[in-house]
C-alpha cells in the first residue's frame, strides 16, 4: 500500500432549518423554531456555535488551500446576509484559500428578495444554487414546496441579475408527471439559459413521509423515457453531462467535483460530515444532528458536538473511494486512484475484471473509464462491494 497524498481540501458549512420540512427530503433539516426576534437570537447562537467549530478545526487543514466553500441545508436563505458574511468572513480569516475560491450558497425561491440576494453576493457568496425543483403549479404543491411558479420565475430572474454562475437544481418521475410534463419543465427551466443544471429523479428515501406513504410515481419506463429524451435535449442545448446529475455549459461545481474526486472537507454544523486524509489515513467524523444539541456540544464545558470519529480501513477504501469517484464520467487514472486510495491501480483492475467482460468498464494501460452502458450500471458495480 502506497502513501496517501493529501487532495484539494473544500469547507461545507450546515445551516438546518426550513420553513416546513419537504416530504421527499431525508437531509438534516429540521423546521425553522420560531419568527422575529426570537429566531434571530436562535441563529445568532447557533452561528457562534458554528464559527467555535470552525475555529477548532481549521488546523486540520494543514495548511491545504481551500479551493470551496458550500453554505447547504436546510434553507440556508433563511439566514440573513449579515449573518453570512460573518460566517464566510470567518472561515476566510481563518483558512488559507486559492484566490478565485467558489463560495456557493443553496437558496429557496421562498425565502429569497433581489435585497436579500444582493446582500448574499456582497457577503462574499459568488456562486448560488437555486432550489425550483418545478416550474409547474400542480408539481409544486404535490412536493409541499413553499414557493410558487411565479415566485420561482422572480427568483430565476433576480439571480441571473446578480450572480453569473448559478445552478437550478430540478427534479423529475414526479407523483403522477408524464414524460411529457417533465421534459417541459426541464425545457422551461433552460430557457433561462442556466450555466449549471442539477436534474435528477425523485426517489424515496425510507425514513421520510414520502418513504413511509409512497406517492404513485410514474412507471420506470416513463422514467426511462424522460431521462433519455432529456440528456438529448441537454445536449442540444450545449450542456455537458459529467456527472450523475450534473449538466454544465461552462463549468462544473467545484465543491460537488471535489466530492466526487474524493477530495478532502472540513465540515461544521449540526449534522455535517467531514473527511480528512492525515499521516496516511482518511479519518470521517459526524456531528451531532439535532441543532440544540450541537450548540450545547460547542457552548458548555466538558462537551463535544461530535457524534463518530472513525478511520476507515482497508476493506471500506476502495468501495467509498468508487462510491464518489464512479459519479464522474470522466476516466480514474492510475495516479490519481493510487493517490487518492493508497491502493495499487492493479487491484482495481482484478475487482472490476468481470465488469470489463460484461461491458460496463474498459481499461486501459493506466486509466479506468465506464462505457456508454455502464454509466446506467453504476449502481450494480458498487453493489459488488457490499
Amino acid at each position: 500500500m502506497s502513501q496517501l497524498q493529501p487532495p484539494s481540501l473544500s469547507l461545507y458549512i450546515h445551516l438546518p432549518w426550513c420553513i416546513r420540512k419537504c416530504p421527499y427530503c431525508d437531509f438534516n433539516s429540521f423546521r425553522v423554531p420560531a419568527a422575529g426576534t426570537a429566531g434571530r437570537q436562535y441563529f445568532a447562537a447557533y452561528t457562534e456555535a458554528l464559527l467555535r467549530e470552525l475555529e477548532s478545526e481549521a488546523g486540520e487543514s494543514g495548511g491545504r488551500k481551500i479551493v470551496s466553500i458550500y453554505l447547504g441545508g436546510g434553507t440556508p436563505s433563511l439566514f440573513p446576509p449579515e449573518e453570512i458574511r460573518r460566517i464566510i468572513g470567518t472561515a476566510r480569516n481563518l483558512l488559507a484559500t486559492v484566490p478565485d475560491i467558489e463560495i456557493s450558497m443553496e437558496a429557496n425561491p421562498g425565502t429569497v428578495t433581489p435585497d436579500t440576494l444582493a446582500g448574499y453576493r456582497e457577503a462574499g457568496v459568488n456562486r448560488l444554487s437555486l432550489g425550483i425543483q418545478s416550474l409547474n403549479e400542480v408539481f409544486l404543491r404535490r412536493l409541499c414546496r413553499i414557493h410558487s411558479r411565479e415566485e420561482a420565475i422572480r427568483a430565476i430572474s433576480a439571480v441571473r441579475e446578480i450572480f453569473p454562475n448559478f445552478n437550478l437544481d430540478l427534479m423529475h418521475s414526479l407523483p403522477g408527471q408524464s414524460a411529457s410534463e417533465a421534459l417541459s419543465d426541464l425545457s422551461e427551466a433552460l430557457s433561462f439559459n442556466p450555466p449549471h443544471l442539477s436534474w435528477y429523479q425523485l426517489t424515496l428515501e425510507e425514513n421520510t413521509p414520502f418513504g413511509q406513504n409512497p406517492p404513485a410515481l410514474p412507471s420506470e419506463e416513463v422514467s426511462e423515457e424522460i431521462c433519455l429524451e432529456g440528456f438529448r435535449i441537454l445536449e442540444c442545448a450545449g450542456y455537458t453531462h459529467y456527472e450523475v446529475s450534473a449538466f454544465t455549459r461552462e463549468r462544473p461545481c467545484i465543491h460537488n467535483s471535489n466530492y466526487w474526486k474524493f477530495g478532502d472537507y472540513l465540515a461544521v454544523g449540526a449534522g455535517a460530515h467531514s473527511k480528512i486524509s492525515m499521516e496516511g489515513r482518511i479519518v470521517r467524523k459526524a456531528r451531532l444532528e439535532n441543532p440544540e444539541d450541537y450548540i450545547r456540544g460547542l457552548m458548555e464545558p466538558g462537551k463535544s458536538c461530535i457524534r463518530e470519529k472513525r478511520i476507515v480501513s482497508p476493506e471500506e477504501l476502495l468501495f467509498e473511494y468508487l462510491l464518489n469517484r464512479l459519479r464522474l464520467f470522466e476516466p480514474i487514472s492510475a495516479p490519481e486512484f493510487e493517490a487518492g486510495t493508497g491502493l495499487p491501480f492493479a487491484e482495481l483492475r482484478e475487482r472490476l475484471r468481470s465488469f470489463e467482460e460484461d461491458g460496463l468498464v474498459k481499461f486501459t494501460e493506466d486509466a479506468l473509464a465506464l462505457t456508454a452502458r455502464g454509466t446506467s450500471f453504476v449502481n450494480t458495480i458498487l453493489a459488488d462491494f457490499l
